[in-house]
């Protein structure tokens, strides 16, 4: 088990030549091949940094990744996205949102771009006594989400009206990849899944309901997939979750406490848990109470990845310990979510990103 006192969600700005590379791709003037070459020499450079920076866990960036979800998502058969435009803060931004069109299924002996994401970090990571790789990965909710909830879709093909079944399908999918990443020497795994915010925002929950659904039947359909998806889970795996209250381009999408949902996150057998605490729209400490005197994690993101304001260490051990005194001594520090939830990234510059990091590490002197 990893003695985490401080750790990141995951994503780093993308620097401005992976930027450049993908748009060159897109327009086809490099091929798949030449992207990679550019990406992979980015995300060395990225860890170097990362270890330089005093991180003790690194990742990479998710400098290969457009969506901090639907990547890897995509690994899945029966799974595809559909492409709309969508208003939010007065922009109107090119979006994905995830449906099912099949039998979700995963098959180990695909070649899948994540793993081999992965298989590169991890051989990077080898070099450097006394620090572990972490895979991100998404959430088998945001399935669940963005099909019946977001795009408001009641039937899938294979599956018609049965939810139960793909639940018991997703879930399994998810059993083999777990798996598939744990034979390629992964034992460092965090799930993000933004799921649960969705449902403590009484605007989206107004949403479920239109759509014939009530929260609470939403919450057990999340419940038991994310509980199964972990069943059979190596016992020398950490695995972790992360979950925010949405980052794109650095604009959270929901507002609420989390008092619905904690008790029922706390019953799946995680690790550790992530959760987002930079600002006054979380409230208080106390819904995690649950989690004093269990063996998991608690991961309190006190310092903020959406805004330049360089939070002073006193502010950050005030809180840490306000939260500590509720959930116990089995806590650590992180921001509250990554620094580029989607290629463009959040609304600050590098500088920002990395004095907000040798912030976090700062901190260690308190934890």
């Amino acid at each position: 088990m990893l003695n985490i006192k401080y750790d990141i969600v995951g994503s780093f700005l993308r620097p401005q030549v992976i930027k450049e590379a993908r748009e060159r791709y897109k327009k086809e003037e490099i091929k798949l091949e030449e992207l990679r070459v550019i990406e992979d020499q980015e995300i060395a450079k990225l860890v170097d940094q990362e270890v330089a920076h005093g991180l003790k866990v690194v990742t990479d960036g998710e400098f290969r990744r457009r969506w901090w979800h639907l990547d890897w998502l995509k690994e899945f058969d029966g799974f595809t996205t559909k492409h709309l435009e969508k208003e939010h803060h007065g922009v109107v931004n090119q979006i994905e949102l995830g449906t099912v069109i099949g039998k979700i299924s995963y098959d180990s002996k695909k070649q899948h771009a994540e793993i081999e994401a992965w298989d590169y970090l991890y051989e990077l990571v080898k070099k450097y006594p006394g620090v572990t790789a972490k895979k991100c990965i998404s959430g088998p909710n945001m399935i669940l989400v963005d099909h019946f909830l977001q795009l408001g879709i009641k039937e899938t093909p294979y599956y018609g009206t049965d939810v139960e079944a793909l639940i018991e399908d997703i879930a399994l999918a998810y059993q083999q990849a777990i798996q598939d990443l744990y034979a390629h020497g992964c034992r460092y795994l965090q799930i993000d899944d933004t799921s649960w915010t969705y449902m403590i925002d009484e605007t989206f929950v107004a949403k479920v309901n239109q759509l014939g659904y009530q929260k609470n039947e939403i919450l057990q359909w999340f419940l038991k997939v994310s509980c199964k998806a972990l069943e059979n889970k190596p016992k020398d795996m950490v695995v972790a979750t992360h979950f925010c209250k949405g980052n794109f381009k650095g604009h959270p999408l929901f507002s609420g406490l989390y008092d619905s949902v904690a008790p029922i996150i706390s019953k799946i057998p995680y690790d550790v848990f992530f959760v987002e605490y930079d600002d006054e729209r979380s409230g208080g400490f106390e819904p995690w109470k649950i989690l004093n005197g269990s063996k998991a994690t608690f991961v309190v993101g006190l310092i903020s990845t959406k805004n330049a304001r360089l939070e002073t260490q006193e502010e950050i051990k005030q809180r840490f310990l306000e939260a500590k005194e509720v959930i116990g001594e089995n806590i650590a520090l992180s921001p509250q979510c990554g620094f580029a939830s989607v290629e463009e990234g959040n609304c600050i510059d590098e500088k920002v990103q990395w004095d907000k990091i040798d912030l976090l590490v700062s901190c260690n002197d308190f934890l």
